[in-house]
């Protein structure tokens, strides 16, 4: 668990339904799991993107530490929460997301303080892709 004792919470933010199928594809393995939300950037400008952002965070941040995690670097859903990462808080940010990467963070985030879940879920992130 963190450092101040909080669990860990995430919100994944990605254009279409990717954050939600992601999401899927986790509890489909794992099974359930609480502390999370998903948020689409369709239909929504950079303004209307960064207030359902702050608005998932602020909602998790009461009870948890909050991870953002974006599915690719360079996009409206990285920009959000690399603006809101920038404005310090705590909120820590990973770009660049896939299953893998997801799968690590929901198994070792009660057991892990938050820097190092992090690094952890970005190195696992990076080992996954091969060539094959």
């Amino acid at each position: 668990m963190s450092g101040q004792g909080k669990r860990i919470a995430c919100v994944i933010v990605a254009h279409g339904n990717v954050a939600k199928c992601l999401m899927d594809a986790v509890q489909g393995i794992l099974g359930t799991q609480a502390h999370w939300t998903a948020v689409s950037n369709a239909g929504m400008g950079l303004k209307e993107l960064r207030g359902a952002v702050d608005r998932a965070v602020e909602d998790l941040a009461t009870e948890c530490e909050v991870v953002i995690m974006s599915d690719m670097p360079g996009g409206s859903c990285h920009h959000v929460c690399q603006e809101i990462v920038g404005e310090g808080g705590g909120v820590r940010a990973l770009t660049g997301i896939n299953l893998m990467m997801l799968l690590e963070f929901f198994v070792k985030r009660d057991r892990t303080g938050v820097d190092e879940l992090v690094q952890t879920v970005k190195d696992r992130g990076r080992d996954a892709v091969r060539i094959v």
